[in-house]
């Protein structure tokens, strides 16, 4: 990737940066794939300041950094989808475990997860109500409260021989704060950000049922909070950054993602290098390039199908016939730079 970083514009004209609002349209959507890293080792600075005009850098890394890629799939193509009607989108770093979420123009929120969380098989974590991460327009100095509910039954043989089942609930109440306004860099790229401020107040209480006496019995309640700062971009889709914290306050776990496209001062790819007609197709797609270099046909998971790389001469014919309706990617690199191009089969 090639970054042009305007570190000198930054630091000596603070004031010239954008102060930016956070609505629907930056926010993920289905098809897009996110490329995501995070370190847990490095000893982080804290979170920084509050208010405008704020500058962040995180770029020290220890050697122990961990891809986390994000993939925004539909709801219908998850096994368990029927269980959260109340969303248009899933997100999955495995296609095994999935988050659950709705966008609209007044909101982003979360409506649970499925997946094998404990290793007792798939559990569906129904939000009730659902978890609101945005309200938008999100702009400096917004402010809301919210609350969730966790409530889940799972079989107890796999941790206990003689439990039957355990329930698991959590009830929460979120206080969310957009409290500062500026510039933040990450080892990826610089970008104009707000600062979300998330405090998270908690009940958790375990109940088992034994196999006998056949009785529900409470296990244990504890009550806690935790902070977590979120920095987020215009066109960021998730996070442009997120610093999380240990049970003694210390920074713990930092993420960034690394969109192209989205920073101060980057050379963003020239899209029309790949085209593609028609799009959405049906069973084949033309791809016409001005460069020579070959392509590889992608799933929504980054995934490499089976389809050999191919060059670009201008009218080249991609046949989608044995491939399942749905989001795909072309991608190439020139220059160092990669292309993706989304398809979409209908």
């Amino acid at each position: 990737m090639k970054h042009l970083l305007l570190f000198s514009i930054a630091l000596s004209c603070p004031f010239i940066w954008g102060q930016i609002t956070i609505d629907q349209t930056d926010m993920p959507s289905v098809g897009d794939y996110i490329p995501r890293k995070s370190d847990t080792m490095t000893v982080l600075p804290g979170p920084g300041g509050s208010g405008p005009n704020q500058v962040w850098n995180f770029t020290s890394l220890s050697s122990y950094v961990i891809t986390e890629n994000t993939s925004v799939v539909s709801v219908a193509s998850t096994p368990n989808g029927n269980q959260f009607g109340n969303s248009n989108m899933a997100m999955t770093n495995d296609n095994a475990s999935f988050l659950y979420f709705n966008n609209s123009a007044q909101s982003f929120s979360t409506q649970g997860f499925s997946g094998d969380l404990l290793g007792t098989g798939v559990i569906n974590a129904v939000f009730s109500p659902d978890l609101t991460l945005h309200q938008f327009p999100r702009t400096f100095g917004s402010s809301f409260n919210d609350n969730y509910v966790i409530d889940v039954i799972v079989p107890g043989t796999a941790i206990n021989p003689l439990v039957s089942q355990i329930r698991f609930k959590r009830s929460s109440v979120i206080h969310d704060t957009t409290d500062a306004w500026g510039q933040l860099t990450t080892p990826h790229g610089t970008y104009d950000v707000l600062r979300i401020h998330t405090i998270d107040e908690f009940t958790d209480s375990i109940w088992a049922l034994p196999i006998f006496p056949p009785t529900w019995s409470l296990v244990s309640t504890n009550s806690d909070l935790t902070n977590s700062y979120t920095w987020v971009g215009k066109g960021g889709k998730l996070a442009i950054a997120e610093m999380s914290f240990d049970t003694l306050g210390a920074p713990k776990t930092f993420k960034w993602s690394e969109l192209t496209g989205i920073g101060v001062g980057i050379e963003e790819p020239v899209s029309s290098t790949i085209r593609l007609y028609p799009n959405p197709c049906i069973n084949h797609v033309f791809i016409e390039g001005v460069f020579p270099e070959e392509i590889s046909f992608l799933n929504v998971f980054g995934k490499q199908l089976n389809v050999e790389k191919i060059q670009l001469p201008c009218g080249t014919q991609l046949i989608l016939e044995d491939f399942a309706n749905g989001v795909y990617f072309i991608e190439t690199t020139k220059d160092q730079v990669t292309l993706k191009t989304k398809i979409i089969k209908e």
